[in-house]
């Protein structure tokens, strides 16, 4: 009788425990009402959602959550999307939204030096340029004008900010993003990106066609309406007869050819001011500079050969 009695107190303790632990852990977290997204994507399994909830301090224990979940019938039914929870949610309020669906958002990821056509076929040539290279989460329903919109507020904050101090003034706004956009596909680092600036400014200077290879690349892909984009140049590609192509025609092309990073716009305002008309990117990939055609043809020959 005496160990019936024990293990029935045992069990009873147990049962007594266990409600506890999940009574304590059924509440909010904490009374902060401050909304956090919480995204659930296609795929994922109950055992992981509950796992990320817990982790990202939506609720105070996983298998607490499974629990109700399981309880309330909706394990199976939790849905994929953006979600927007706070703390002071109940675990019972958590598998109620879950499982109500959430917004579709997306984001949008723009890489410098990528063309209109690489980021999303929605947006129109009149973009190019203006789609400041970042990460942006975009509800579902926008419109291309709505999508723009958030990009171009980025856009504006940044180009305001590298225009700080600017010592390149002779140029307009657009001028500037054009010239951006050659950058930004000529050369990587800050340094060379300015140096690189001062000297197609150089060649405009004196009426020196500028022959750069991307915009050649740009004429020819769109000319072909081709999928792979900014592949090496041809001889036969620098005779494409396109106002783009700077090896036919001097001066800045009439736009932007990519869509510029901040390091390439503050390059296009802050050129470094030098002697050199040309430059290459050796094997080394480092860039090598010239100031008269003999230099450049023996940086030519001892870095690219």
């Amino acid at each position: 009788m005496k160990i019936v009695a024990f293990l029935l107190l045992s069990i009873l303790l147990l049962l007594t425990l266990t409600t506890g632990f999940v009574y304590y852990n059924s509440h909010p977290v904490s009374s902060d009402s401050s909304v956090k997204n919480f995204v659930v994507n296609q795929g994922d399994g109950i055992k992981l959602i509950s796992q990320r909830l817990e982790s990202g301090g939506f609720v105070r224990n996983q298998y607490v959550f499974l629990f109700h979940a399981y309880r309330l019938g909706l394990a199976s039914k939790l849905q994929s999307g953006l979600f927007k929870l706070s703390s002071n949610l109940s675990n019972g309020d958590i598998v109620a939204k879950l499982s109500s669906g959430g917004s579709h958002d997306y984001w949008l990821k723009i890489i410098g030096g990528q063309r209109i056509e690489q980021i999303s076929p929605r947006f129109d040539s009149s973009y190019e340029g203006y789609l400041f290279p970042d990460s942006y989460l975009i509800p579902q329903d926008y419109s291309v004008e709505n999508i723009f919109s958030v990009i171009n507020k980025n856009f504006v904050v940044k180009f305001t900010q590298a225009k700080a101090g600017a010592t390149n003034t002779s140029m307009t706004d657009a001028q500037i993003i054009t010239l951006a956009s050659l950058i930004e596909r000529e050369a990587r680092t800050l340094v060379s990106k300015r140096q690189v600036s001062g000297i197609i400014i150089n060649r405009l200077n004196i009426g020196m066609p500028l022959q750069l290879d991307a915009t050649a690349q740009y004429a020819r892909d769109s000319r072909l309406n081709t999928k792979s984009f900014w592949e090496p140049v041809s001889k036969a590609d620098l005779k494409i007869v396109s106002p783009y192509n700077t090896y036919l025609n001097a001066g800045l092309p009439p736009g932007p050819i990519c869509n510029p990073g901040y390091d390439s716009i503050y390059a296009a305002l802050h050129p470094i001011e030098s002697d050199y008309l040309y430059y290459i990117t050796g094997n080394d990939n480092q860039m090598h500079y010239g100031k008269t055609l003999d230099e450049h043809n023996i940086n030519i020959a001892k870095y690219l050969r």
